[in-house]
């Protein structure tokens, strides 16, 4: 009922705005073919067609309203192999509940999903250096790439190969520009269960680095502490951050855990990209993983970026020709003994169409259901064309 009330209203102020006032409307149609391949079930396909609006609408100069949207239409054999598939991909972890789904079979072996959200819906105020935001946004405050300690709003998956938009908030957010490079900020967000995450954040830049400080509370459970830099070490990127969690209702009998990545990255004369990036995690004991297809997902706390205790990334990138891209990641996993190797290519076919070839293979020593440690082996591969307009 909430959620229909918004969007009705949005839609009706914006066909009340004037011809002078600015809209915009743009998004993307793509098609995805997913294969996958576990030792458990074998070989699996998916058909995923997606399609993403994004309306923005200027009424003032000092005056944002947005409403972006995510829809797909799943088809495979997935569906009747994972258990839960269908409700973890309509589900919303939001204070709203913007989601919408539909799920059936078609035979013991396929069936279908259709899940549309709303994952964006805000109105943004500015007025000199001040902006504040409110309702459904992202509120990004992470500085690496693979990792994101920092990221206390909006954690997600590195291996989600098909969500650039990432997930957003229920919050508030309150921005002042101290300066070009620094700003003051707090916010507070709630989710499904009525746990407020609320925060305030710092950013300024002194001897050539960014650096930013955090405070506040996780889901309303955890004090969190953290920090974050960006630079450069000669003519190399160098980035970091760090997060500091401690148990509020046990906050005299531990000791708290951190969560640290740091990385470098280098662009060459020819082009080359390459980056390195380390992960400590002082959580991985707690995660239960079984499978990779746990890790595939988007929707996730910042607490469990870390599988295992140590993480060590690397990639690279090169466009071989102005309309072709390629580049390869891996990871290691030292614990599990374990490593992830994802290779990609990317062509540009007109100014508004591209496809993509995207392999992720994952392998490691994991714990099974009774206990024992087997090597476990995880190959999906991944075809999709992208029309943007």
């Amino acid at each position: 009922m909430i959620r229909n009330t918004l969007i009705l209203i949005i839609f009706t102020f914006c066909l009340n705005i004037n011809a002078q006032q600015k809209v915009t409307l743009d998004g993307y149609l793509n098609d995805m073919q997913s294969v996958y391949h576990m030792e458990q079930t074998g070989w699996l396909w998916e058909n995923q067609l997606h399609n993403r609006l994004n309306l923005n609408i200027y009424p003032a100069g000092w005056l944002k309203v947005s409403i972006q949207t995510r829809t797909r239409l799943i088809q495979g054999s997935t569906y009747s192999t994972f258990p839960g598939y269908a409700d973890m991909i309509g589900r919303d972890p939001g204070w709203l509940d913007l989601a919408f789904s539909a799920h059936d079979s078609y035979n013991d072996d396929l069936g279908y999903i259709i899940a549309s959200k709303v994952d964006r819906l805000y109105a943004e105020f500015s007025a000199g250096n001040w902006v504040a935001t409110v309702g459904r946004q992202r509120i990004n405050w992470g500085q690496t790439f693979a990792w994101n300690p920092n990221d206390i709003f909006n954690s997600y998956s590195y291996f989600d190969v098909d969500y650039p938009e990432r997930p957003g908030s229920d919050a508030i957010r309150i921005q002042y520009y101290t300066g070009i490079a620094s700003n003051i900020e707090l916010a507070a967000k709630a989710d499904s269960a009525g746990k407020v995450t609320g925060a305030g954040y710092f950013r300024f830049n002194t001897m050539g680095y960014d650096f930013q400080l955090l405070g506040g509370v996780l889901s309303g459970s955890d004090l969190v502490l953290g920090t974050g830099w960006s630079g450069n070490i000669v003519n190399s990127s160098f980035r970091g951050e760090l997060s500091y969690f401690r148990s509020l209702d046990n906050f005299a009998d531990t000791s708290g855990q951190l969560l640290v990545s740091t990385g470098i990255d280098h662009t060459f004369s020819n082009s080359l990209w390459m980056q390195a990036e380390v992960l400590y995690s002082g959580f991985a004991r707690e995660h239960e993983i079984q499978n990779f297809m746990q890790i595939l997902g988007s929707d996730m706390d910042v607490r469990q970026i870390g599988f295992t205790k140590w993480s060590v990334f690397t990639s690279l990138s090169f466009p071989v020709t102005p309309l072709l891209n390629a580049s390869l990641a891996g990871i290691w996993f030292p614990s599990w003994k374990g490593y992830y190797i994802g290779p990609s290519v990317d062509l540009s076919l007109s100014n508004n169409i591209s496809a993509s070839l995207i392999s992720q293979l994952f392998s490691a020593e994991q714990p099974n259901p009774v206990g024992e440690r087997t090597r476990q082996t995880t190959w999906v591969g991944y075809a999709r064309i992208k029309w943007s307009f």
